[in-house]
């Protein structure tokens, strides 16, 4: 993708319907047996949900799951690590033998947190820890115990396991609490009866249908208004203002870092002013990251960017932020679970590496737009994983301006 510099940008873009949500809300379905999904986002991730699902034995489409006839199956997780990480759980109830796979990126991302807790709870699973795995499902403990330290998606598959079985799950550190939260909140509006008891989540009623409502991403509105941050004003809609998603706190970062913010019931809009660099701790955000490693570059003043599991998502986040933000001039230097960026100075155009990473993908794209001439995004279709109209919504802020 070749990405030319832009002087000013005014637009309004609609945020696409939530990732994390709608992965969510189909395994939700999927233990209901029955429920309707409004508003799913369609991309490469949740397709490979839907699939994952499928071959678990639901009569599923777009617009939610009308029944569920339990079997094993082969799971091709492609590069979704929720895809895997749920299906695993679910998996580990179905009587036979199942298998879950993906693609190379993601064999490298860790399981073993999760293969250990299910294997406690009376699994057999067979795995290095990594990608491809083989369960053998069969009737699991109530209680179930594991450490979220690396990643918050074993909780969230454990949750769905406890809400198939009526149990519990107790949890030992735990990294990225909201996306947790975003799980408990999809299951109670599936139905179920969910309380928490100090570092313990009960299930003591299973999700029973009805419909679900898929609501804004703010992961993916991120990349906007940061645009509007740096570049002139952006207003997205479709932000719900009373949400529990963990990317919310990206208009809070941005206020901090001294753009102007302006909030609805269902947008939020962003206008440029004098940013300064500040001090982020992006553990409970890690999706932020990227782009908020871009704002800090345009920003006067030295920015540190801290996150505890930023190495293990679809690349490592830091080198990959580090290698690229360089090429394009920025002042950066890497550290074990940090980046340091000494801003303010104009960013050139380079040609750039995706890493494979949707979500650095669309950060350096945004980089781009304010630097001294022509970049070049490889790899830039990975934006598929996650927001497909990416490129079509930014030429149209671009041209609208």
């Amino acid at each position: 993708m070749i990405i030319r510099p832009v002087g000013k940008i005014n637009g309004i873009v609609d945020a696409p319907p939530s990732k994390s949500y709608t992965h969510r809300a189909f395994f939700a379905a999927y233990i209901a047996g029955k429920l309707r999904v409004e508003k799913s986002l369609i991309c490469r991730d949740t397709i490979a949900t839907v699939n994952a699902l499928k071959s678990l034995g639901a009569e599923i489409s777009w617009e939610g799951i009308t029944s569920v006839e339990e079997r094993p199956g082969n799971i091709n997780a492609e590069e979704s690590g929720t895809t895997a990480r749920f299906a695993l759980g679910i998996a580990s109830t179905i009587e036979g033998k199942s298998r879950i796979d993906g693609h190379c990126s993601l064999r490298r991302r860790p399981m073993l947190p999760l293969i250990k807790s299910l294997r406690d709870a009376g699994a057999f699973i067979i795995s290095s820890g990594y990608l491809p795995v083989t369960v053998i499902g069969r009737k699991l403990k109530k209680n179930m115990l594991v450490d979220g330290g690396i990643s918050s998606q074993f909780v969230s598959s454990l949750l769905f396991v406890a809400a198939k079985n009526e149990g519990s799950v107790r949890v030992t550190r735990l990294v990225s609490k909201g996306y947790v939260e975003m799980t408990i909140k999809v299951l109670e509006d599936a139905g179920a009866k969910i309380r928490k008891e100090n570092d313990t989540i009960h299930v003591d009623r299973p999700p029973r249908g009805g419909k679900i409502v898929v609501p804004g991403d703010y992961s993916s509105a991120s990349f906007f208004l940061a645009a509007g941050a740096l570049y002139g004003r952006i207003r997205v809609n479709n932000l719900q203002r009373h949400d529990v998603q963990p990317d919310m706190k990206i208009v809070e970062i941005l206020e901090k870092f001294g753009a102007k913010i302006r909030r609805g019931e269902n947008y939020v809009e962003v206008e440029s002013n004098m940013l300064e660099g500040i001090d982020v701790d992006c553990t409970e955000h890690p999706d932020l990251f990227p782009v908020l490693a871009v704002v800090a570059a345009y920003s006067s003043g030295t920015t540190i960017l801290r996150g505890k599991q930023l190495r293990y998502k679809e690349s490592d986040r830091i080198r990959s932020m580090a290698l690229e933000l360089r090429k394009m001039g920025a002042d950066v230097k890497e550290k074990e679970e940090s980046l340091v960026v000494k801003g303010g100075k104009k960013l050139r155009g380079a040609v750039v590496d995706s890493h494979g990473d949707h979500r650095i993908a669309m950060a350096l794209s945004i980089a781009a737009l304010g630097a001294e001439g022509i970049s070049k995004i490889e790899g830039s279709e990975c934006v598929e994983k996650s927001y497909p109209r990416f490129f079509e919504d930014l030429r149209r802020v671009i041209d609208d301006r």
